[in-house]
């Protein structure tokens, strides 16, 4: 707003386009119908509201500032209408008149009477559709010919199969097409992805296999300590095929997909192979009266100076030799003469 001094007092004014007391001002649209000021648009452009103000453009097909629009004659450029084609400049448009029966790339040239009964005029397979002044026979979509004679397109061979996605096959149908994906894959809505049969559980693997999926596709790897045998995972004995060398003192003994390696008896294992075991520090080793000596893998129980063996080699029993036939029963020594020493 504007403040404009008066004698003794003053008084606020609206810019122009708007509209109210001065202390509060608002834009008035010159654009609409029975607006309160009114726009110099032509009536022949349109009128596009500003605040505080509005602008005039003219209309398709004409040309001017806005407020004085003329008229283009769209006939002056040859490029307007099609060859074999009659140009005819009209307010704010132009026509383009076609030869009838005239086979164009919009379909045949027919006049408007005929339009109206397309039915017996054009194929089946077509409409009547008018552009530009003038109306064709059409072949409707999938289809392709003159408009009075109309054939199914094959839209897989014409695209070389680029119609359909990826990982899909195209099939021609009357009119159209259907694209199916191939065995593998899935159609999500926009293209075909790929199928986790894994995850999904659509696979078939033998016992002691892991399924591993690949485009379009899965397979079955056997797993370690297995190997396959057509459409069975069997295990692998590595002890006989001498794939294992188990440390010294030791034996290899298969497992269902694996093997172990069992130290010989009279050994243990240290982490890194087989280590002799030392009886000996065992005092329960060997029977009183005798010496542990160890061995490699095993020990020796010699019996002391004046013992030897029972016959079940499990005691040492003391001998006395005194001319008689002696008799030895556990610790109990008999002679033949009556005589017992304990």
């Amino acid at each position: 707003a504007s403040c404009t001094n008066t004698p003794g007092s003053f008084y606020c004014a609206c810019p122009p386009g708007m509209e109210g007391s001065g202390f509060d001002c608002q834009d008035v649209n010159e654009c609409e119908q029975n607006s309160s000021l009114t726009h110099n648009c032509s009536a022949k452009a349109l009128c596009l509201n500003t605040n505080g103000s509005y602008i005039c453009q003219c209309q398709d097909g004409y040309h001017g500032d806005g407020f004085v629009c003329e008229d283009v004659d769209e006939c002056q450029l040859n490029a307007t209408c099609g060859s074999n084609m009659t140009c005819s400049n009209t307010p704010g448009s132009y026509m383009c008149s076609c030869i009838l029966d005239l086979v164009y790339n919009k379909g045949t040239c027919v006049s408007e009477d005929t339009c109206l009964n397309a039915s017996s005029s054009c194929h089946p397979l077509a409409e009547c559709h008018p552009y530009q002044g003038s109306f064709y026979c059409q072949c409707t979509d999938g289809y392709e010919g003159s408009g009075t004679d109309c054939w199914d397109v094959d839209e897989c061979d014409a695209s070389h199969g680029e119609v359909c996605p990826a990982f899909s096959h195209c099939f021609n149908t009357n009119g159209s097409y259907i694209c199916d994906c191939w065995p593998g894959f899935e159609d999500n809505g926009t293209h075909c992805q790929d199928m986790d049969e894994c995850v999904t559980g659509n696979f078939t693997c033998p016992d002691n296999s892991t399924c591993t999926n690949i485009e379009g596709s899965y397979e079955c790897t056997c797993d370690p300590g297995f190997s396959g045998n057509q459409s069975l995972c069997l295990d692998v004995d590595e002890c006989s095929l001498g794939l294992i060398q188990c440390p010294n003192f030791s034996s290899c003994l298969n497992t269902v997909g694996s093997f172990v390696c069992n130290c010989w008896e009279g050994y243990q294992g240290n982490n890194t192979g087989c280590e002799d075991i030392d009886e000996c520090l065992d005092n329960s080793t060997c029977p009183e009266h005798s010496t542990c000596v160890n061995t490699n893998g095993s020990y020796l129980c010699p019996c002391d100076a004046g013992f030897s063996r029972d016959n079940d080699f499990l005691l040492c029993l003391y001998t006395v030799n005194i001319g008689f036939k002696l008799i030895i029963t556990h610790q109990l020594f008999h002679f033949s003469n009556g005589l017992t020493v304990l």
